[in-house]
């Protein structure tokens, strides 16, 4: 189904939507990736609003004109564990747009838009675990470049564990590991 980029809405999920922008993880993550990440996807996602880490502001939803959830993104908080001990930045914990609307810019305006408003809630980097291809456009580069590893390194490597820089000098003199789902 093709839309009108600027008929899309993006904004944060209310409560109330919980169950549709959770079918929408569900479905948008089955079709492509089979019906067990589906559902993994989807339960992690569950999971993440229940934690003290989840940022309601930065759980936002892609909306049509007519009201329809077509897309959905989340950020939330994750730490940095150094010698000096944790420090607090953000992890993009998953994107999602139904198939019938891929390919139409509407996970740019989504992770565009989320990473901004991550910058002027005053975080200074968003990691992740992704396809480093996709999510190079955003800005996102290894975090290993940065002396920052994932916790599960010896098992997944260090390909695909990115970092966006929001604020220059973020992570200056910050190396450790971080502990998020890498997906």
């Amino acid at each position: 189904m093709v839309i009108h980029k600027s008929k899309v809405i993006i904004r944060p999920e209310k409560p109330s939507e919980y169950e549709e922008v959770n079918k929408l993880i569900y479905r948008a993550f089955a079709e492509q990736h089979g019906i067990e990440t589906g559902k993994f996807m989807m339960e992690h996602f569950i999971e993440e609003r229940q934690k003290e880490t989840f940022i309601p502001e930065l759980s936002l939803v892609a909306v049509l004109e007519n009201g329809t959830i077509v897309g959905e993104v989340a950020i939330h908080e994750t730490y940095i564990t150094t010698e000096k001990g944790n420090i607090t930045q953000l992890v993009l914990s998953q994107s999602a747009v139904l198939p019938e609307y891929r390919m139409q810019g509407i996970m740019r305006k989504l992770v565009e838009h989320a990473l901004s408003k991550a910058k002027e809630m005053g975080y200074g980097a968003v990691f992740l675990g992704g396809n480093p291809k996709l999510y190079a456009r955003f800005g996102f580069e290894p975090s290993s470049k940065y002396g920052i590893y994932h916790e599960n390194r010896e098992k997944w490597g260090d390909e695909g564990f990115m970092v966006c820089v929001l604020k220059p000098g973020a992570l200056d003199g910050v190396t450790g590991t971080t502990s998020y789902y890498g997906g």
